[in-house]
């Protein structure tokens, strides 16, 4: 991720008292921080099980630059990792993992929404090229395993990955990833095997985000550094639809699994898009958000909310309704907002992290 490679000279974020900001004349909305954690490594993707009874684990990941190495032997830098595995319960103390698997970075990670061969399973994309699956096995204790892995392409970085899961159930579930190169690969879990099944090459730049339509899985989408967002059908070998219209890269693609036909996307120029996608021609509303939109996240209970980790401006509660409205500004991070997630319960209980400071933070949002 080249955004996380180059120093950054960052402005310190002041201390912010969490107060309600109107969502309209009948809601607000406030956050409230519980926990804070320090990752030791920097923290870029937070991501809670969906799947009962395993609503409490979170997992959250890391990718660092290895300096230490390039200034010794002369040779390209390498990017550390480390998967965080934590169980989190009203009534702890502190967070404390209880597993951590050392890795190379990690840029991002996904749960499938079912259980597969009976474990629920996380997958993830390293800066190695490589799309790996993990079981959450349930033995003695908690833990995530390997299952499969696969390598994208070499010489890249794999940047993105989304499940075909997310509202339809498949006993062979599909995987897309992407990838520096600027492509993206389709694969299919069969058995004990990852079987690729197609792949595309339709960015100039590193494809920083791809993403299932989740109403029909035959459609996915891609967003690039070259500022295109591209729109596909597993059935064609040619893109469906070409979008010129962000400023800057696009980086985040999310589809919603309660309202069909609405799909947002987010950019490093700074809006968050909403879309009907019968017509990706034109966004039916845009947003000005402060920051570049690294990830974005609809609240499985408040349906109309999404969380949005908006890179130097912070974390942003986001209303859709037929337009795209700030209800919400979560600013007690101190460096790069990159990733955040809402538990599978009935509250609405937020895990973000950042990325210099190496820092994760959960709270509960109230309506």
């Amino acid at each position: 991720m080249e955004a996380m490679d180059i120093q950054a000279v960052e402005s310190k974020l002041s201390d912010v008292t969490v107060t309600a900001i109107p969502m309209n004349e009948k809601m607000a909305v406030k956050w409230t921080p519980k926990w804070k954690w320090s990752t030791y490594l920097n923290a870029d993707t937070v991501e809670w099980c969906p799947i009962e009874p395993y609503t409490h684990i979170l997992v959250c990941s890391t990718y660092q630059l290895d300096t230490k190495d390039e200034a010794a032997n002369g040779r390209k830098q390498r990017r550390l990792g480390r998967i965080n595995v934590l169980s989190i319960t009203d009534d702890m103390k502190e967070i404390v993992p209880i597993q951590t698997i050392d890795a190379s970075g990690v840029l991002d990670q996904k749960w499938c929404h079912h259980k597969i061969q009976g474990y629920p399973v996380l997958g993830l994309v390293t800066s190695e090229g490589y799309l790996q699956l993990f079981r959450l096995v349930d033995t003695d204790r908690l833990k995530l395993e390997l299952w499969l892995e696969g390598q994208l392409g070499r010489d890249v970085l794999a940047l993105s990955l989304d499940w075909s899961t997310n509202k339809i159930l498949n006993e062979e579930p599909r995987l897309i990833a992407s990838d520096t190169s600027g492509t993206l690969t389709l694969t299919k879990v069969v058995g004990n095997f990852m079987r690729k099944i197609g792949k595309w090459k339709c960015h100039s730049y590193d494809a920083w985000v791809t993403a299932f339509n989740y109403w029909n899985t035959d459609l996915f989408y891609s967003g690039g550094d070259d500022c295109l967002f591209i729109s596909y059908d597993v059935r064609t070998p040619l893109p469906v639809l070409i979008n010129q219209s962000h400023n800057a890269g696009v980086t985040a693609i999310k589809s919603s699994v309660d309202v069909e036909y609405q799909l947002l996307t987010g950019s490093y120029d700074e809006k968050v898009r909403l879309w009907d996608t019968r017509n990706l021609k034109r966004c039916i509303s845009e947003c000005e958000v402060n920051g570049g939109v690294w990830r974005l996240k609809y609240n499985p209970n408040e349906k109309s909310v999404v969380v949005a980790a908006c890179m130097y401006g912070g974390f942003r509660l986001l209303r859709i309704n037929k337009d795209v409205k700030v209800m919400h500004e979560y600013l007690e991070h101190e460096s790069i907002a990159y990733g955040a997630d809402w538990k599978y319960d009935d509250r609405s209980v937020v895990a973000t992290c950042s990325f210099y400071d190496s820092m994760m933070h959960i709270g509960e949002v109230t309506f």
